[in-house]
């Protein structure tokens, strides 16, 4: 797994599949937290093959910040197709539930991307325990 950053964006690409949660911190940020100046991310994730795994029983996106924020806008894209949109209102945290079936249907042969859009009404922090569980672990 590598975690690259640019100003606004972080992307982690899997090289090989990762069941369970895995966090920020675990990807590769070595920071306690990524700032978003802008109060606009966009989060890349390129699953890569997952042909012989199933989605997590409900695929989970933590987000925890170092500040509490007012809102937040969320727009979540799985291989170009728009799986959910949401609006989170104030908190140190936020949790993006996708829908297994959706993105079940929406597997690709070997590229799978998901990508996820924050639109924040301020700066953030979003520390590196933010977490993500997207696969599971055959016979589970």
């Amino acid at each position: 797994m590598k975690l690259s950053t640019t100003e606004g964006q972080l992307k982690i690409v899997m090289d090989k599949p990762a069941f369970n949660k895995f966090s920020l911190k675990e990807a590769g940020l070595k920071e306690s937290s990524y700032t978003v100046e802008g109060g606009n991310l966009r989060l890349k994730i390129e699953l890569g093959y997952i042909q012989d795994y199933r989605f997590y029983k409900m695929p989970i996106i933590e987000l925890e910040y170092e500040n509490n924020i007012k809102e937040s806008g969320w727009i979540i894209e799985f291989n170009g197709e728009n799986i959910l949109e949401a609006k989170d209102h104030s908190g140190s945290k936020t949790v993006l539930l996708l829908n297994r079936n959706k993105m079940s249907k929406l597997i690709n042969r070997h590229e799978n991307n998901l990508i996820i859009h924050g639109d924040f009404s301020e700066e953030v922090n979003i520390k590196n325990s933010s977490s993500f569980n997207f696969l599971e672990e055959s016979g589970h």
